[in-house]
């Protein structure tokens, strides 16, 4: 099985026409061997993957190798009153499931033999440094891709074959129907036409209640977490149940209520019946777009999301070199195989559009 503690040099695969000896002798202007510049993408590239799975992104998923996932839908089943000489029905739960999704991705260097050779500090730094934050753009922006988009996903180009990954409940307009367990104490019987993917017009604080409301009649209880456009803040901050995160160094009156958030968090807001909703701010998701979920920290199997690498090529990325050429790394690549996928509690996140009319439509993410 594959290694999947932190990279390191055995995770990057030097050809065997490699002469090791010979990289440690091959000098750079500035008198770096070539070895040298191998750690350096190696620890980067390491960096840069602990840096995206370990940060608020974590918070919104877990990291796997399951392909397919099954999960119950739909009536439990229930019990019959005993008769002396007959037994009841048997009672099998309803089953359905999904694919998670794995996608291919190259990052290739373009080292050319001359820049090899005449290779200052600053430029080498400068490439490894793109090639690392665009592996933390990357995983970022897939998951949060993921959690607003309302489309099925197949085919090769998410290793899925014929298979399909899923939204969350959608409302029946994919091609696998769901139907959520029912929690009569909370709510009426679900149907198939269940929807986690609204249009609501207006950020209000009647709206986001809606919202939450959509979680807690399934039984998911708070703290939830509300990830908002940065563009959209000034709207957030003026709805009724606000509060304002606590300030270590601001002075406060006795009659002040305030949200003792961490720094991830801009504030809170109460609600009348679900309890309180941390507010999460994020540039990459545009105007308009909202969505609640409960979080039950980094990497946990209950989180909206799951995310897959492939146990056969290793967790986190890889420099590869595809061809060996007459200088080392000049044909080098980055790649790394990762997909992310809803997990098997498909009502496990409310996703909005602000509009005043229509549906909801998915968001392109920055």
């Amino acid at each position: 099985m594959a290694n999947t503690g932190n990279l390191n040099l055995k995770h990057i695969q030097i050809p065997s026409a490699w002469d090791l000896a010979e990289l440690k002798r091959l000098t750079m202007r500035e008198g770096k061997t070539y070895e040298d510049v191998i750690s350096e993408v190696d620890d980067a590239l390491a960096m840069a993957w602990t840096d995206a799975m370990s940060g608020w992104i974590s918070t919104l998923m877990y990291t796997t190798t399951e392909v397919e996932l099954e999960y119950g839908e739909g009536n439990r089943g229930g019990w019959e009153d005993h008769t002396e000489y007959g037994q009841g029905d048997g009672q099998t739960g309803e089953d359905t499931g999904h694919m998670l999704p794995i996608q291919f991705k190259d990052y290739k260097l373009g080292w050319t033999a001359d820049f090899l050779r005449e290779a200052r500090q600053i430029k080498i730094d400068e490439a490894i440094g793109n090639m690392a934050n665009s592996l933390i753009d990357l995983v970022e922006k897939m998951t949060l891709t993921r959690l607003f988009k309302l489309e099925e996903e197949t085919g090769k180009r998410y290793g899925l074959g014929t298979g399909i990954s899923v939204p969350f409940v959608d409302g029946g307009n994919g091609t696998i129907s769901f139907v959520p367990k029912p929690n009569p104490d909370r709510a009426a019987p679900f149907a198939a036409t269940h929807n986690h993917y609204l249009r609501l017009n207006g950020i209000t604080q009647a709206n986001l209640e809606t919202a939450v409301g959509h979680l807690w009649e399934h039984g998911v209880d708070g703290p939830y977490e509300l990830l908002i456009s940065q563009t959209d803040v000034d709207d957030w901050t003026d709805v009724t149940g606000y509060k304002e995160k606590a300030n270590a160094f601001i002075n406060y009156g006795d009659n002040t209520t305030l949200a003792g958030v961490g720094d991830e968090y801009i504030g809170a807001i109460t609600t009348k019946m679900y309890g309180t909703v941390l507010v999460r701010v994020t540039a990459r998701v545009p105007t308009g777009y909202w969505g609640v979920y409960r979080s039950y920290g980094r990497n946990d199997p209950r989180n909206p999301l799951w995310a897959r690498w492939d146990p056969m090529f290793g967790e986190g990325p890889q420099l590869v070199v595809a061809q060996v050429a007459l200088y080392p790394l000049q044909g080098a690549i980055g790649q790394m195989k990762l997909g992310v996928g809803v997990g098997p509690d498909r009502i496990a996140a409310v996703l909005v559009k602000n509009d005043t009319t229509g549906s909801y439509t998915s968001p392109v993410i920055n």
